[in-house]
C-alpha cells in the first residue's frame, strides 16, 4: 500500500512538472513548421509585430506619390503665377511704350471726339460767310468770316437748340440764340489769338470741352479766315 500511494505521487508530480515544462518554453514548436491558420483570427497585434520591419504597403506608396505630385502640382502652379504677372507686367510696359507720350485723349472712341477734325480756312465776304465748325448733342459752334476791303472779322458763336445751357460763362442761354466765343475785330492782320477754352452744359447732360484756336490775314489762311478746335462730349 505504501509503495503504491509513493509510485501514484511520484507519477502525479512528473507529469505536473512536465506540463508547466512544455507550456513556458518555445521548443514544443519547431521553427517555420506554424501555418497562419492554425491561429486564430484577429488575435495578433503591435505588440506581437515588429512594425519597423515591414514594407510599404502598395496603396501608401500610391499616397506617398499623390503626395508629391501634389507638392510638383503646386510647385508648377506657383511657375504659372510667375510666368503669368511676368507677361502681364511686360505686358503693360508694352502698352505704356506704345503710348509714346500721346494723351489719353489720343486714344478716344471717334465718337467720343468733336472739333473740326483739322484746321478749316474760309474766305471773307462783305456779308460774311458763315460756316459751321462743328456740332455736338444740341450745341452748334459757327465761324462766321467778313471782308471788308483790306479788313477781316472773324467771329466764333455757338448756340443750343436746348434752353437753359451754359456757353462759355453764358448761363441759361435762350433756345437756338447765338452767343460769342471769341470776336477778332477788322484789321489788315491781325495775329492768331490765344488757344480759346471752350465748354458748354446742357441742362439734360449734355456737354463740350474743346480747347481752339483761330486767325484771319496770315499765312494759314491769307486774306481768310481759320479755326482748329479738338475736344471731348
Amino acid at each position: 500500500m505504501v509503495v503504491s500511494l509513493v509510485a501514484l505521487v511520484v507519477a502525479t508530480s512528473g507529469t505536473a512538472v512536465a506540463a508547466t515544462n512544455l507550456v513556458n518554453g518555445d521548443k514544443l514548436i519547431r521553427k517555420g513548421t506554424l501555418s497562419a491558420n492554425r491561429l486564430r483570427k484577429h488575435t495578433l497585434t503591435g505588440r506581437q509585430i515588429n512594425l519597423k520591419r515591414l514594407g510599404t504597403v502598395p496603396n501608401a506608396a500610391r499616397a506617398d506619390s499623390a503626395g508629391y505630385a501634389t507638392h510638383a502640382s503646386s510647385a508648377d502652379n506657383a511657375t504659372n503665377a510667375g510666368s503669368a504677372a511676368t507677361a502681364t507686367n511686360a505686358t503693360n510696359a508694352g502698352n505704356a511704350a506704345a503710348l509714346g507720350g500721346r494723351p489719353a485723349s489720343g486714344y478716344l472712341t471717334s465718337d467720343a471726339r468733336i472739333g473740326t477734325n483739322g484746321i478749316i480756312k474760309v474766305a471773307g465776304s462783305p456779308s460774311g460767310t458763315t460756316v459751321t465748325l462743328f456740332r455736338s448733342g444740341p450745341f452748334t459752334v459757327t465761324m462766321t468770316c467778313t471782308r471788308s476791303g483790306s479788313d477781316t472779322a472773324l467771329s466764333v458763336d455757338a448756340t443750343s437748340t436746348e434752353p437753359g445751357a451754359d456757353i462759355d460763362g453764358w448761363r441759361d442761354v435762350s433756345a437756338n440764340a447765338s452767343y460769342n466765343i471769341n470776336n477778332l475785330g477788322p484789321g489788315p492782320a491781325s495775329a492768331s489769338d490765344n488757344p480759346i477754352p471752350l465748354t458748354m452744359e446742357a441742362p439734360r447732360g449734355a456737354q463740350v470741352v474743346v480747347t481752339g484756336a483761330d486767325g484771319m490775314n496770315e499765312a494759314i489762311a491769307p486774306d481768310a479766315c481759320w479755326a482748329n478746335f479738338a475736344g471731348i462730349a
